[in-house]
């Protein structure tokens, strides 16, 4: 019998693409802002325009303070316009496109934590050669590795205290109070992290190999966002 084939993939092909879907996202936004941005005067608007503006502006946080922190020049930035009826859509334009710039060529990223993605990619890509050969519970170890390792250096490189013990739901619960993760994501790692856990614990019959492969592609998207 021939061996059975493995589909490799590169190791960073996964968080590249994630981070592709990021820069898209700040695309969109500054397509809703081109319009507006166009009239630099920064007089009073109709209504309609100041909750436009505000709700545009209100993504755009969020968006920064997912990728870059709140305590980045962009999230301060765009927090210190107050809202008044005199809006300046162009500033607002100017700071994404900088925020936007700035993720796409890497000036966001921390160096530690850019090294640190080529390594949980390396050992990601090792669960997916396990997955292939059907080494379910092997993958799903290494898995929750990678999580709990990954959430922890982004807590260091952020400045969130961490203690040395802490697991995978007091690091997620860190982030989450931070606003690094949200309530969506939080829920997720809640109930992928169980597949890992019962992994480590030998209870190997809890789960299959397409929970662990979705487990596997879970981890990979979090990580691709965060880092």
């Amino acid at each position: 019998m021939r061996p059975k084939e493995v589909a490799t993939m590169q190791p960073s092909a996964s968080f590249s693409k994630d981070r592709d879907e990021i820069v898209q996202k700040f695309e969109r936004l500054l397509e809703s802002i081109q319009p507006a941005a166009s009239d630099s005067s920064g007089g009073p608007r109709t209504r309609e325009d100041v909750i436009a503006y505000f709700g545009v502006r209100c993504s755009a946080l969020n968006l920064i303070a997912r990728t870059a922190g709140e305590n980045s020049i962009y999230f301060r930035q765009l927090q210190a316009m107050e809202a008044t009826d005199r809006i300046f859509p162009d500033v607002l334009f100017a700071v994404v496109q900088a925020a936007m710039t700035d993720f796409r060529e890497g000036f966001m990223a921390d160096q530690k934590l850019l090294a640190s993605a080529e390594v949980f990619a390396d050992f990601l890509v090792q669960a997916e050669v396990l997955l292939e050969h059907d080494y379910k519970d092997a993958a799903a170890v290494i898995i929750r590795a990678v999580l709990e390792d990954g959430l922890r250096r982004i807590c260091v490189s952020k400045g969130i205290p961490v203690k040395l013990r802490d697991g995978v739901n007091d690091l997620a619960q860190a982030l989450t109070k931070a606003s690094m993760l949200t309530a969506v994501q939080k829920r997720e790692i809640d109930a992928k992290r169980e597949i890992g856990n019962a992994a480590a614990h030998g209870r190997f019959s809890e789960y299959t190999k397409q929970d662990v492969l979705a487990f596997h592609e879970s981890v990979q998207r979090l990580l691709a966002t965060l880092i």
